[in-house]
């Protein structure tokens, strides 16, 4: 499938009250989220009360293995990664202090829609997956697996879902560790919209309730 790309701009006007829209890829067809990989804060946008406000969102379905370096549950970088498509494997090595990824390669052990990663360093590792925004640029980490053990071999299949919520306390690039429980105003499938499509966010005074809807 050929890469896509898509822009979300995301706006208002005069919102009426002070506004920080996370953004997630939380809707995952792999079983054990919140056990052993969670989703990060892929964004997080503020929008004020007064005045005019536009934040832009992109997505590129160019995806990518990551070697995450994780404090106090955020995402501070990754010292290493691979970009990789669906049905190609790579594995993660040490030597020193240096990670590296081999050269993906098709396999057919690949289970279908999957991407996979073995992991031969010596010890458990986090990885993540995510995507490469523009060739060149480091990858954007959406999904995180913890402590991935010597030998084991992860399969993720990657939806790209996206989910906005509003009323939480999460920095960007934060691990969501369990399910959000605030007001999810926002809920589409990048694969299926437009290239550039713009969100208009309100806020009803009258009923206290916030929307999001495509202009």
């Amino acid at each position: 499938m050929a890469t896509f790309v898509k822009k979300l701009t995301f706006e208002c006007n005069d919102l009426g009250i002070d506004v920080d829209l996370l953004l997630t890829f939380d809707d995952q067809p792999i079983a054990e989220l919140y056990k052993k990989y969670y989703p990060s804060a892929f964004a997080v946008r503020k929008f004020g009360a007064e005045g005019t406000y536009r934040a832009d969102v992109i997505y590129r379905s160019q995806l990518a293995f990551t070697k995450v370096v994780i404090s106090n549950d955020v995402i501070q970088s990754a010292s290493t990664e691979v970009p990789i498509n669906v049905g190609q494997s790579t594995i993660l090595t040490k030597g020193g202090e240096v990670y590296r990824f081999s050269d993906p390669k098709t396999e057919t052990s690949v289970p279908k829609k999957n991407i996979q990663c073995t992991n031969n360093a010596p010890f458990r590792e986090d990885i993540g997956v995510g995507f490469i925004e523009k060739d060149g640029d480091a990858p954007k980490t959406t999904l995180v697996w913890r402590d991935v053990g010597h030998g084991q071999r992860l399969n993720a299949e990657f939806t790209p879902i996206l989910r906005g919520y509003i009323g939480t306390d999460y920095k960007e690039n934060s691990l969501i560790k369990g399910q959000v429980e605030t007001d999810r105003l926002f809920e589409e499938n990048l694969a299926a919209l437009a290239d550039h499509t713009t969100w208009v966010i309100t806020y009803d005074v009258s009923t206290g309730v916030l929307s999001i809807d495509k202009k």
